[in-house]
């Protein structure tokens, strides 16, 4: 095996007991207590998307004394999880790792201390999210997996129009290759765009496993944050989806339907652009000018942007010279 194999290979591994470290302390802590599998019966319930994802521990002998192990079909969970895609599809790739699964484990001593850092994360950041929720008992959670540009700030301003508090909250565990690590954002929120807000927003992550599986995963982000004690929970047109898979408006579509099953408010949007004839950002249900004076704003053009070392026309100037200066540090 060549070295550029092996690095691979280790990257995956790493990947994967990350993931289920992450996986354990959302059920330790009781994140995820109703969406862990034991047995393939288990998966029953998760035919109605209003229940979320399912969680599974894969087999993993490096952290595991001893475990219990079941099976389920590999292409069962595929398409369950992620609907019809293909299994080259970056969420596959991600979240299937195994179709061999633990229950009535017991972790090696050495991953202990992590987990219990983790779940403490955990209960700490609902703990504050409650504290929020006492002080301005209107509070939303805004998840964002990239730099903020004109869109994002777009979206805020419609969160404040039903939220006295709005709480960036994006998800730590690993993600695809270029993605922004979002845990390094909480400096350039803190930096510039607090004092803009005047105090109205707050960064605080949430650790927890991206799937990338579109509308589902939009009802299991906002079953996380109704969970942690948020009022209002922000969902756009292609929310955790990845690669154009999902047709525009799909998780917003879901979350609609499912709704009666939340306890919490779905802010939805059908995403940003810059209007040539309004001169500014706005929201797609924010604008009735034509298709052709809109152009779409994206995270991933912005990211691609400061690669390049070039300005991009769709983010505020203190965001961009911020990113450009510490862009290198928040790849993941």
């Amino acid at each position: 095996m060549n070295m550029n194999s092996l690095f691979k290979e280790k990257k995956i591994e790493r990947n994967l007991v990350e993931r289920t470290i992450n996986d354990l302390a959302g059920i330790a802590s009781g994140m995820f207590i109703e969406s862990q599998i034991k047995s393939p019966k288990d998966l029953t319930k998760f035919k109605n998307p209003a229940n979320g994802l399912p969680i599974l521990i894969p087999c993993i002998p490096i952290i595991f004394d001893y475990y219990e192990k079941f099976f389920i079909d590999k292409s069962e969970l595929q398409k369950l999880i992620f609907g019809s895609v293909n299994s080259s599809y970056v969420g596959c790739k991600l979240a299937l790792e195994s179709n061999t699964f633990a229950k009535n484990f017991r972790l090696k001593t050495s991953f202990q201390k992590k987990l219990n850092a983790y779940i403490e994360d955990i209960l700490l950041t609902r703990q504050r999210v409650q504290t929020f929720v006492k002080e301005y008992t209107f509070v939303g959670a805004f998840q964002t997996r990239n730099i903020p540009h004109l869109g994002h700030e777009k979206i805020i301003d419609k969160m404040l129009d039903f939220c006295e508090l709005v709480v960036i909250n994006p998800m730590i565990g690993p993600k695809k290759n270029g993605d922004i690590d979002p845990a390094k954002l909480g400096g350039l929120y803190e930096a510039v765009l607090k004092p803009r807000y005047k105090n109205r927003i707050e960064f605080l992550p949430i650790r927890a496993n991206m799937f990338y599986a579109g509308p589902r995963e939009a009802i299991h982000h906002s079953k996380i944050r109704q969970w942690l004690g948020f009022t209002h929970f922000s969902v756009g047109r292609d929310h955790a989806g990845a690669e154009g898979v999902y047709p525009q408006n799909a998780a917003i579509d879901m979350v609609k339907k499912c709704q009666g099953n939340l306890s919490i408010e779905i802010i939805t949007h059908g995403g940003a652009f810059y209007c040539s004839q309004c001169g500014n950002a706005v929201l797609q249900d924010q604008c009735n000018h034509s298709k052709d004076k809109l152009k779409q704003i994206s995270g991933s053009n912005f990211r691609h942007a400061l690669n390049l070392k070039k300005t991009y026309p769709f983010a505020s100037s203190d965001v961009q010279k911020w990113a450009s200066k510490n862009f290198d540090h928040l790849l993941t």
